[in-house]
């Protein structure tokens, strides 16, 4: 170890101490969208629902299908007689996300009387999660190498997803690398966009009953084990399986939600991704969802 190899290991040392820093103090402020995020869910932390407490909340959960599909306000305005929607909103989640987000959430304090999870056929039958982000912000340490092993991650990938859950630059670093390129190359990262966006597979309908099954069970056992009762809401896309999946919450006895029929939108009520509502769409949505609501509850 000569005195070059020892300033030059304290000087890579301190700049990634610089940076996990910077990390810590400023990503939560600096970007809007962790703004909102850390925002709903410290709200949604603080509801503890008793039978005394006054109206019932409901845990409204989701990515961005329900951030861009549902008027929030709106949809509190009808339904806050039966009880009040708390939102927390990831872009970019699936299932796996919210299994073990739940379980988080529970254990930080999150005592609601219900839990409305919103999620797309395809993203719900998903073996994938967000992955990093969600390692440092979803999940509970104890259960990364479950999360690792259901989503079938190799060795490589499992050390990144570990290392993520203790570092917040290193779960970031993607979100991190994606503003700076939009701001210094807009129309590269437009053209990315662009060339990553397109319509999922179809999912066969026996793959879609057999997966649902087994995560409606596992998700409404988790919800009552902490007190509250859980109900899915499937948002219209152009992706088909909502009512497969609502046949099998009838055959268990779990409330699945469908307050826009698979092929009753045409185009014109999405945005130009054809998968996100439009404004137009997500005021039918949301009423319809607020009427599903009133009877559900």
């Amino acid at each position: 170890m000569t005195r070059f190899t020892i300033a030059l290991l304290g000087t890579v040392l301190g700049l990634l101490f610089a940076v996990e820093a910077i990390n810590i103090l400023e990503f939560d402020r600096t970007s809007k969208v962790q703004q909102e995020q850390v925002a709903q869910r410290q709200t949604l932390l603080a509801v503890k629902d008793t039978e005394s407490s006054g109206p019932p909340h409901i845990a409204l959960l989701g990515n961005s299908l329900l951030l861009e599909g549902l008027n929030i306000q709106s949809l509190s305005e009808q339904t806050e007689a039966k009880a009040i929607p708390v939102p927390y909103f990831v872009l970019a989640t699936e299932y796996y996300d919210w299994y073990f987000g739940l379980k988080r959430l529970f254990e930080e304090g999150m005592r609601p009387r219900y839990i409305m999870l919103g999620l797309s056929p395809n993203q719900f039958v998903s073996s994938g999660t967000r992955g990093e982000y969600s390692a440092q912000y979803l999940f509970r340490r104890e259960d990364l190498i479950e999360v690792a092993r259901n989503t079938h991650m190799d060795a490589t990938t499992t050390s990144s997803f570990i290392l993520a859950h203790v570092s917040k630059y290193y779960s970031t670093r993607q979100i991190t690398r994606g503003y700076i390129l939009g701001h210094l190359l807009p129309g590269v990262a437009e053209l990315l966009h662009d060339v990553g966006a397109g319509q999922d597979p179809a999912i066969p309908e026996a793959t879609i009953k057999r997966v649902a099954t087994d995560r409606l069970m596992s998700l409404d056992a988790l919800c009552r084990a902490n007190g509250a009762q859980f109900m899915l809401v499937v948002p219209p896309s152009y992706q088909q399986g909502a009512e497969a999946i609502a046949g099998v919450g009838r055959d268990l006895g779990i409330q699945v939600l469908i307050p826009v029929a698979n092929d009753e939108f045409d185009t014109s009520y999405f945005q130009s991704d054809g998968f996100h509502l439009n404004e137009k769409g997500a005021v039918i949505f949301t009423n319809r969802l607020a009427a599903d609501l009133r009877k559900a509850l």
